[in-house]
């Protein structure tokens, strides 16, 4: 079976250069419509995000409800082995990458039998900034 490789296209790039250049940043797609940097339409751009996430390229961050995802550029594999804490007042994602998060979910699997996604865990509250 012949590979499918991603399109490198004009917008595909424009998008991942914003990214790149706002690490450990988060935006929705509203935010992304309004930067006078990016000049794509909303329907390539919310292509370009589903595809950009299914690739690994960006880390897709969901609301509690589901109703509006927040991406992140995803710079090494890493992001997917541990936790992350999302402010709810500025948006700010924070890679948790600590000692007992890690004991707890070992804690969690051993004697609860749940295997924990840490990749997808993200625990939501407010940064020391907005406290």
């Amino acid at each position: 079976m012949k590979e499918i490789r991603p399109y490198r296209t004009k917008q595909r790039e424009m998008i991942l250069q914003f990214f790149a250049a706002h690490p450990g940043e988060c935006f929705c797609a509203k935010d992304l419509i309004e930067q006078k940097s990016i000049s794509v339409g909303a329907a390539t751009l919310y292509r370009t995000l589903t595809l950009l996430s299914q690739e690994g390229k960006l880390k897709k961050y969901t609301e509690s409800g589901g109703s509006s995802a927040f991406y992140q550029y995803n710079e090494s594999e890493s992001c997917h082995y541990h936790f992350h804490l999302k402010c709810l007042r500025c948006g700010q994602l924070i890679h948790m990458d600590c000692r007992l998060m890690k004991e707890m979910q070992k804690h969690i699997e051993t004697d609860h039998g749940f295997l924990v996604d840490s990749g997808k865990s993200v625990l939501y509250g407010l940064c020391p900034k907005c406290r």
